[in-house]
């Protein structure tokens, strides 16, 4: 079921932060060199239907999943694979989970160029009108 708080992809979105558990989390579940703000930035909005949470994000060069539940960032989980990834695709270099209809050019994860037709979920996207 389609989820309008789950599909939040204004990636400059933040939602406050529970401190000081949720970065302990992220420091201690990832060896990321970046905050636990530019992982939500960077992070991809993903569906965990088990996950007792609003909207959940996947940072998925570590494999962590970013938990917000009423506009807080409450905690950071690594990610045990019960996610649902419809409507995603993954890139070819890197495997990092990326959305084809919102993301262009090349992977944020590993800068890898993406082809200009791509399938995900029964859906071709062709990129500068290429048949």
């Amino acid at each position: 079921m389609f989820d309008a708080n789950h599909y939040t992809h204004d990636q400059s979105y933040v939602p406050q932060i529970n401190r000081p558990h949720a970065p302990e989390q992220w420091r201690t579940r990832t060896p990321a060199g970046l905050t636990l703000v530019e992982a939500w930035k960077q992070a991809v909005p993903i569906h965990a239907p088990d996950c007792d949470a609003d909207s959940t994000r996947l940072y998925a060069p570590y494999d962590a999943l970013l938990v917000e539940r009423s506009g807080v960032l409450r905690t950071v989980l690594n990610n045990d694979g019960r996610v649902e990834t419809d409507g995603l695709s993954t890139c070819a270099n890197c495997d990092g989970l990326y959305d084809p209809l919102r993301t262009e050019g090349s992977c944020r994860w590993c800068g890898a160029p993406f082809p200009s037709q791509r399938t995900t979920a029964g859906v071709t996207l062709v990129r500068g009108g290429e048949q």
